[in-house]
């Protein structure tokens, strides 16, 4: 008489032991375990809670190690094996059905059920045809394209067999499934899993309901770690034959289509949880729009600065002597100057000491409050500087032929003296001296503080004595230093150092310096703004990670290994921070533009600045999903699944 051929053990442990250090001491949840599973047998182990057995089925499915003792997995010693290994293991041979069906809530049933097939890479046609296959079998078919949290627990439960199922697994794991359910769906449940272990999938359960048990074709007991045969005599152990299959080496395709489906993957975190993903957006688009804004104000306002200082005297020489007044201060003077190379004009001025009243011949005399400063110049003066007056005509009138005395007042003085515009009878008192109003100075040009000066001629100063004397001479650009060397020779050809040059051209460094200190605060004050979007980032992501912690557990207990996790979270960082970059850098585009039109500044902004703040936003949002990335790699799967 033949007998039956001998079985391969799919399963094998020997006297394993597991054992967890807690602040209470050391807790035993398995003690010398030895189990033989054989290649389609379907097993029930049954027993109350805490008696170990989510612990021994974490040890079958690669989720957790032995304390003691080995485990064979078709032949090979776990021990031995890489976690990349395991993680391939759990990937194509073993499928897994929890007791909370864990599914992701966002995504259509047919979505959940290829679950397994994308952490493998498989390429789309065949995931159609093994999903459909799968949700056929477990008649979900017609409930594949709807959300899994518009399906009741039966129907998600069913789902969950059918992502275990469309890997087309050698051992299915199953942990309480039916413990959520009522009668009739656990009845369900148990006659799909009897089916499965017919089409030759080994099948091992977790259970204590004495029902789903009684499915299987062997019972085992475990209890305060033990485990007893409940059915039969458990087969004898065989010695292993050595080690002959090895696992399969993953295509660049297949590792292509898991990248493309881990962005997605991160595309779809965001977009299931707008509210979520608009508070990151959030804090990239305030990180990055201040930093284009800042940048772009930073540029605009150095060339403000740059054209501020070409104005106040990058092309201005300041000549003073200690000659007397009136034998240097004198159009002689003026016309040297004016014959040296590169100047363009020389202009006379002096501030002046004088008790200042007015006179209207309607209000009479008034001494009114005066803060700005009375100046005595000629008309060059005022055009170098491309001074404002009102009528035009009246600059002129600084030189007079005919020695009157007046007076152009700013329009900022006028209304301090009360001064409604030229005009008869609109005169000034300098000490005993009157002068005529003949015109008043609209627009300070290259001089701001001229809007609140009153400017006399040099008639209206006679005997008085004006203070700091001086000719301005506005060059060329490029030649203040050559007209400062000259001066002198040609003013006093006899004694050139009676003669004393000031020159702004130094104005440069101090223009270099200006911009690079404002650079310098711009980019510290950005770099604040990136920090706090980045740990807001930071913090929100690794919220996110605690609250996915069960998905991050049923994505490692159905094959993913930790780089993926780790990629998934990753692309989820690049992605909000790349988005928020761009938003962010439109925004801030168009602040500089605000803000530059509110100051009459015209905005400036090097159009790299923009690919500056996309590309400080995707950095920045690489680094705030670093430390939760690592997290949810680092997560034990075994500890999140059931928590």
């Amino acid at each position: 008489m033949t007998g039956k051929p001998p079985t391969q053990p799919l399963l094998e442990l020997r006297a394993v032991s597991r054992s967890f250090d807690t602040p209470a001491g050391t807790t035993h949840a398995l003690r010398n375990v030895s189990l033989r599973v054989d290649d389609g047998d379907f097993v029930a182990i049954v027993g109350p809670s805490g008696s170990g057995k989510s612990t021994l089925l974490n040890i079958l499915g690669l989720l957790d190690r032995p304390s003691t003792g080995t485990y064979e997995f078709a032949t090979r010693e776990t021990s031995r094996l890489s976690e990349k290994e395991r993680d391939t293991i759990r990937s194509r041979e073993i499928g897994f059905v929890f007791q909370d069906a864990h599914m992701l809530l966002d995504e259509t049933a047919a979505s959940n059920a290829a679950l397994g097939l994308r952490v493998r890479g498989e390429a789309l046609r065949d995931r159609r045809r093994a999903v459909s296959h799968a949700l056929s079998m477990l008649g979900m078919r017609h409930r594949a394209n709807h959300l899994a949290r518009q399906l009741s627990g039966g129907e998600r439960q069913r789902v969950a067999i059918a992502r275990a199922v469309a890997t087309g697994p050698r051992l299915l794991l199953a942990d309480e499934p039916t413990g959520a359910l009522d009668g009739e769906n656990s009845q369900t449940v148990i006659e799909h899993l009897r089916a499965l272990n017919a089409s030759g999938v080994t099948v091992v359960v977790i259970t204590h309901d004495p029902v789903v048990a009684s499915a299987a074709n062997r019972q085992l007991h475990l209890e305060d770690g033990t485990l007893r045969d409940g059915s039969a005599e458990q087969p004898a152990l065989h010695p292993s034959p050595p080690r002959t299959e090895r696992l399969s080496r993953q295509t660049p395709a297949a590792f292509v289509r898991k990248l493309w489906d881990e962005l997605l993957d991160a595309v779809s975190s965001h977009t299931s949880r707008p509210g979520r993903a608009a508070l990151l957006l959030s804090a990239f688009l305030l990180g990055t729009g201040g930093l284009v804004c800042s940048l772009g104000i930073s540029q605009t306002a150095a060339i403000q600065v740059a054209e501020r200082l070409n104005a106040a005297g990058l092309d201005e020489v300041v000549v003073r002597s200690s000659l007397p007044d009136d034998s240097f201060y004198s159009a002689t003077s003026g016309a040297r100057l004016m014959d040296l190379r590169g100047v363009k004009g020389v202009g006379y001025v002096s501030s002046l000491e004088a008790d200042l009243t007015v006179f209207d011949s309607a209000a009479g005399l008034e001494d009114p409050v005066f803060t700005g400063e009375v100046l005595v110049a000629d008309s060059s003066y005022l055009r170098i500087h491309n001074a404002g007056v009102s009528p035009s005509t009246a600059v002129a009138l600084l030189d007079n032929p005919w020695g009157g005395a007046v007076a152009l007042v700013g329009s900022t003085a006028a209304a301090e003296l009360g001064i409604a515009g030229p005009g008869p009878g609109r005169v000034l008192h300098l000490g005993n001296v009157a002068v005529d109003v003949v015109g008043i100075i609209e627009d300070g040009g290259r001089i701001a503080e001229l809007s609140n000066s009153v400017v006399v001629s040099r008639t209206a100063a006679k005997g008085l004595r004006p203070a700091d004397p001086q000719f301005v001479v506005r060059t060329e650009p490029g030649f203040p230093a050559p007209v400062a060397e000259a001066a002198p020779i040609a003013l006093s050809p006899g004694d050139p150092s009676r003669v004393q040059i000031e020159t702004v051209a130094d104005l440069r460094s101090i223009q270099l310096g200006v911009s690079t200190d404002l650079g310098a605060l711009v980019g510290i004050s950005s770099a604040v703004l990136l920090a706090l979007a980045c740990l807001t980032a930071a913090a929100s992501m690794y919220l996110s990670v605690q609250a996915r912690a069960r998905e991050v557990a049923l994505r490692r207990a159905i094959g993913s290994s930790r780089s993926s996790i780790w990629r998934i979270f990753t692309l989820e960082g690049i992605f909000i921070g790349l988005l928020g970059g761009v938003a962010g850098s439109t925004v801030g585009l168009y602040a500089l533009i605000g803000i530059s039109l509110t100051q009459g500044w015209v905005p400036r902004l090097d159009i790299a600045t923009v690919g500056v703040g996309v590309l400080a936003g995707t950095v920045t949002g690489i680094l705030s999903a670093t430390y939760p990335a690592l997290v949810a790699a680092r997560a034990n799967p075994a500890v999140a699944i059931r928590q």
